[in-house]
Protein backbone atom coordinates (compact mmCIF):
# COMPACT_ATOMS: atom_id res chain seq x y z
CA UNK A 1 0.00 0.00 0.00
CA UNK A 2 1.15 3.07 -0.85
CA UNK A 3 1.96 5.90 2.05
CA UNK A 4 0.34 8.77 -0.73
CA UNK A 5 -3.19 8.96 0.22
CA UNK A 6 -4.14 10.54 -4.03
CA UNK A 7 -6.20 13.71 -2.53
CA UNK A 8 -4.71 16.44 -3.93
CA UNK A 9 -4.44 16.38 -8.03
CA UNK A 10 -3.81 19.97 -9.29
CA UNK A 11 -2.53 20.88 -12.52
CA UNK A 12 1.05 19.63 -12.14
CA UNK A 13 2.04 21.84 -15.24
CA UNK A 14 0.80 25.28 -14.31
CA UNK A 15 2.08 24.56 -10.72
CA UNK A 16 6.26 24.03 -12.29
CA UNK A 17 5.35 27.33 -14.56
CA UNK A 18 3.93 29.18 -11.51
CA UNK A 19 7.05 28.39 -9.52
CA UNK A 20 4.86 26.71 -6.90
CA UNK A 21 7.33 24.93 -4.74
CA UNK A 22 4.86 24.33 -1.95
CA UNK A 23 2.13 23.12 -4.19
CA UNK A 24 4.55 20.58 -6.27
CA UNK A 25 6.17 19.47 -2.48
CA UNK A 26 2.30 18.81 -1.82
CA UNK A 27 0.99 16.80 -4.94
CA UNK A 28 4.43 14.62 -4.61
CA UNK A 29 3.15 13.50 -0.88
CA UNK A 30 -0.46 13.56 -2.01
CA UNK A 31 -0.98 13.26 -5.67
CA UNK A 32 -2.02 9.98 -7.60
CA UNK A 33 0.62 8.15 -8.84
CA UNK A 34 0.63 9.84 -12.42
CA UNK A 35 0.90 13.14 -10.19
CA UNK A 36 3.45 12.30 -8.35
CA UNK A 37 5.56 11.17 -11.13
CA UNK A 38 4.71 14.27 -12.46
CA UNK A 39 5.61 16.97 -10.03
CA UNK A 40 8.90 14.46 -8.78
CA UNK A 41 10.30 15.66 -12.57
CA UNK A 42 9.92 19.34 -12.39
CA UNK A 43 10.54 19.96 -8.55
CA UNK A 44 14.02 19.51 -10.59
CA UNK A 45 14.18 22.79 -11.44
CA UNK A 46 14.26 24.37 -7.83
CA UNK A 47 17.42 24.52 -5.56
CA UNK A 48 15.67 24.34 -2.11
CA UNK A 49 16.76 22.46 0.68
CA UNK A 50 12.93 21.60 1.47
CA UNK A 51 12.50 20.02 -2.45
CA UNK A 52 15.68 18.34 -1.73
CA UNK A 53 14.32 16.56 1.65
CA UNK A 54 11.03 16.21 -0.50
CA UNK A 55 12.21 13.97 -3.22
CA UNK A 56 14.51 11.87 -1.14
CA UNK A 57 11.92 11.00 0.77
CA UNK A 58 10.27 10.21 -2.47
CA UNK A 59 13.27 7.64 -3.47
CA UNK A 60 11.26 5.11 -1.34
CA UNK A 61 7.34 5.73 -3.31
CA UNK A 62 5.53 2.25 -3.71
CA UNK A 63 5.49 3.53 -7.25
CA UNK A 64 9.04 3.03 -9.56
CA UNK A 65 8.03 5.80 -11.77
CA UNK A 66 7.78 8.37 -8.68
CA UNK A 67 11.47 7.01 -7.54
CA UNK A 68 12.94 7.48 -11.04
CA UNK A 69 11.65 10.71 -11.57
CA UNK A 70 13.02 11.75 -7.74
CA UNK A 71 16.23 9.93 -8.68
CA UNK A 72 16.51 12.46 -11.84
CA UNK A 73 15.63 15.76 -9.87
CA UNK A 74 18.25 14.86 -7.39
CA UNK A 75 20.98 14.80 -10.23
CA UNK A 76 19.47 17.95 -11.33
CA UNK A 77 19.71 19.88 -8.27
CA UNK A 78 22.76 17.86 -7.91
CA UNK A 79 24.50 18.29 -3.70
CA UNK A 80 25.58 15.72 -2.21
CA UNK A 81 23.44 15.55 0.34
CA UNK A 82 21.52 13.25 -1.55
CA UNK A 83 24.39 11.01 -2.22
CA UNK A 84 23.99 8.29 0.70
CA UNK A 85 20.17 7.99 -0.24
CA UNK A 86 20.71 7.44 -3.98
CA UNK A 87 23.61 4.68 -3.17
CA UNK A 88 20.89 3.24 -1.58
CA UNK A 89 18.68 3.48 -4.84
CA UNK A 90 21.48 1.78 -6.46
CA UNK A 91 20.17 -1.72 -5.40
CA UNK A 92 16.22 -0.73 -6.35
CA UNK A 93 14.51 -3.60 -7.47
CA UNK A 94 13.62 -2.23 -10.93
CA UNK A 95 16.86 -1.38 -13.28
CA UNK A 96 15.22 1.81 -14.52
CA UNK A 97 15.71 3.22 -11.04
CA UNK A 98 18.87 2.32 -10.61
CA UNK A 99 19.87 3.72 -13.97
CA UNK A 100 18.38 7.16 -12.71
CA UNK A 101 20.49 6.70 -9.62
CA UNK A 102 23.56 6.00 -11.24
CA UNK A 103 23.07 8.61 -13.58
CA UNK A 104 22.66 11.27 -10.80
CA UNK A 105 25.34 10.23 -8.95
CA UNK A 106 27.09 10.82 -11.90
CA UNK A 107 26.12 14.51 -11.88
CA UNK A 108 26.66 14.85 -8.39
CA UNK A 109 29.92 14.10 -8.51
CA UNK A 110 30.43 13.03 -5.22
CA UNK A 111 33.47 10.36 -4.32
CA UNK A 112 31.68 8.32 -1.53
CA UNK A 113 30.01 6.98 -4.86
CA UNK A 114 33.30 5.76 -6.51
CA UNK A 115 32.88 2.49 -4.85
CA UNK A 116 29.29 1.69 -5.41
CA UNK A 117 29.60 2.59 -8.94
CA UNK A 118 32.19 0.17 -9.69
CA UNK A 119 30.37 -2.49 -8.13
CA UNK A 120 27.08 -1.66 -10.18
CA UNK A 121 29.57 -2.24 -13.48
CA UNK A 122 28.75 -5.48 -12.55
CA UNK A 123 24.88 -4.71 -13.13
CA UNK A 124 24.22 -5.78 -16.94
CA UNK A 125 20.93 -3.63 -17.23
CA UNK A 126 22.74 -0.67 -16.22
CA UNK A 127 26.34 -0.81 -16.37
CA UNK A 128 26.62 1.49 -19.83
CA UNK A 129 24.68 4.36 -17.98
CA UNK A 130 27.08 3.35 -15.24
CA UNK A 131 30.81 3.97 -16.86
CA UNK A 132 29.47 7.26 -18.18
CA UNK A 133 28.09 8.24 -14.45
CA UNK A 134 32.10 6.84 -13.81
CA UNK A 135 33.18 9.74 -16.54
CA UNK A 136 31.57 12.29 -14.85
CA UNK A 137 32.74 11.33 -11.77
CA UNK A 138 36.16 11.88 -12.68
CA UNK A 139 38.06 9.69 -10.27
CA UNK A 140 41.32 8.35 -11.25
CA UNK A 141 40.29 4.75 -9.20
CA UNK A 142 37.60 4.57 -11.95
CA UNK A 143 40.21 4.11 -14.54
CA UNK A 144 41.59 0.28 -14.61
CA UNK A 145 37.89 -1.08 -14.19
CA UNK A 146 36.81 1.02 -17.40
CA UNK A 147 39.77 -0.39 -19.52
CA UNK A 148 39.02 -3.79 -18.67
CA UNK A 149 35.28 -3.13 -20.19
CA UNK A 150 37.20 -2.50 -23.19
CA UNK A 151 37.69 -6.13 -23.67
CA UNK A 152 33.88 -6.96 -23.22
CA UNK A 153 31.82 -8.39 -25.90
CA UNK A 154 29.49 -5.62 -25.69
CA UNK A 155 30.53 -3.00 -28.19
CA UNK A 156 27.75 -0.63 -26.28
CA UNK A 157 29.68 -1.30 -23.34
CA UNK A 158 33.15 -1.09 -24.49
CA UNK A 159 31.84 2.25 -26.24
CA UNK A 160 30.29 3.72 -23.06
CA UNK A 161 33.71 2.80 -21.18
CA UNK A 162 35.41 4.22 -24.01
CA UNK A 163 33.39 7.54 -23.71
CA UNK A 164 34.05 7.69 -19.64
CA UNK A 165 37.62 7.59 -19.89
CA UNK A 166 38.12 10.40 -22.08
CA UNK A 167 36.06 12.28 -19.68
CA UNK A 168 38.46 11.51 -16.81
CA UNK A 169 41.37 12.19 -19.35
CA UNK A 170 43.95 9.75 -17.75
CA UNK A 171 46.94 8.80 -20.02
CA UNK A 172 46.42 5.39 -19.06
CA UNK A 173 44.06 4.91 -20.82
CA UNK A 174 45.69 6.39 -24.25
CA UNK A 175 47.10 2.69 -25.27
CA UNK A 176 44.19 0.68 -24.90
CA UNK A 177 41.91 3.27 -26.41
CA UNK A 178 44.49 3.38 -29.93
CA UNK A 179 44.29 -0.33 -30.31
CA UNK A 180 40.44 0.15 -29.94
CA UNK A 181 40.31 2.32 -33.24
CA UNK A 182 40.91 -1.04 -35.09
CA UNK A 183 37.77 -2.96 -32.73
CA UNK A 184 35.24 -4.24 -36.00
CA UNK A 185 32.83 -2.46 -34.49
CA UNK A 186 31.92 1.27 -35.94
CA UNK A 187 30.78 2.52 -32.92
CA UNK A 188 33.62 1.97 -30.27
CA UNK A 189 36.04 3.17 -33.49
CA UNK A 190 34.05 6.56 -33.35
CA UNK A 191 34.42 6.61 -29.42
CA UNK A 192 37.87 5.34 -28.94
CA UNK A 193 38.96 8.38 -31.54
CA UNK A 194 36.42 11.24 -29.29
CA UNK A 195 37.88 9.54 -26.27
CA UNK A 196 42.17 10.07 -27.93
CA UNK A 197 40.91 13.87 -29.02
CA UNK A 198 39.52 14.70 -25.38
CA UNK A 199 42.62 12.97 -23.53
CA UNK A 200 44.95 15.01 -25.55
CA UNK A 201 48.04 12.97 -25.33
CA UNK A 202 50.37 13.10 -29.07
CA UNK A 203 51.13 9.50 -28.92
CA UNK A 204 47.76 9.27 -30.35
CA UNK A 205 48.40 11.77 -33.17
CA UNK A 206 49.84 9.74 -35.15
CA UNK A 207 47.01 6.11 -35.01
CA UNK A 208 44.90 8.70 -35.54
CA UNK A 209 45.88 10.06 -38.54
CA UNK A 210 46.20 6.11 -40.04
CA UNK A 211 42.46 6.27 -38.75
CA UNK A 212 41.67 8.58 -41.25
CA UNK A 213 41.45 5.93 -43.78
CA UNK A 214 38.54 3.98 -42.13
CA UNK A 215 36.00 2.87 -44.34
CA UNK A 216 33.16 4.63 -42.07
CA UNK A 217 32.95 8.30 -43.39
CA UNK A 218 31.32 9.36 -39.78
CA UNK A 219 34.15 7.43 -38.33
CA UNK A 220 36.61 9.63 -40.59
CA UNK A 221 34.35 12.50 -39.46
CA UNK A 222 35.26 11.55 -35.41
CA UNK A 223 38.62 11.07 -36.49
CA UNK A 224 39.06 14.62 -37.42
CA UNK A 225 37.57 16.28 -34.80
CA UNK A 226 39.40 14.10 -32.51
CA UNK A 227 42.39 15.27 -34.14
CA UNK A 228 41.81 18.62 -33.89
CA UNK A 229 40.74 18.69 -30.30
CA UNK A 230 44.17 16.77 -29.37
CA UNK A 231 45.63 19.77 -30.97
CA UNK A 232 43.86 22.39 -29.39
CA UNK A 233 44.49 20.37 -25.85
CA UNK A 234 48.20 20.23 -26.51
CA UNK A 235 48.44 24.10 -27.40
CA UNK A 236 46.83 24.99 -24.08
CA UNK A 237 49.47 22.48 -22.83
CA UNK A 238 51.49 24.11 -24.00
CA UNK A 239 50.87 27.76 -23.25
CA UNK A 240 50.59 26.90 -20.05
CA UNK A 241 54.05 25.75 -19.12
Amino acid sequence: MSIFDGSFNPDVEKLENEGDVKGLIKTLQKGNQKNRATAARALGRFKEESVEKSLIKALEDDDPDVRWNAASSLGKIGTANSTLFLLNTLLDEKWYVRQHAAEALGEIGDERALVPLLESLKDEKIRNNVAIALGHLGDPGAVDHLIDALKDDDYSFRSAAEEALGMIGDEKAVPPLIESLKDDDVSVRRHAAGALGMIGDERAIKPLLAAMDDKKWYVRLQVEEAIQELNNRLKEKNNSE
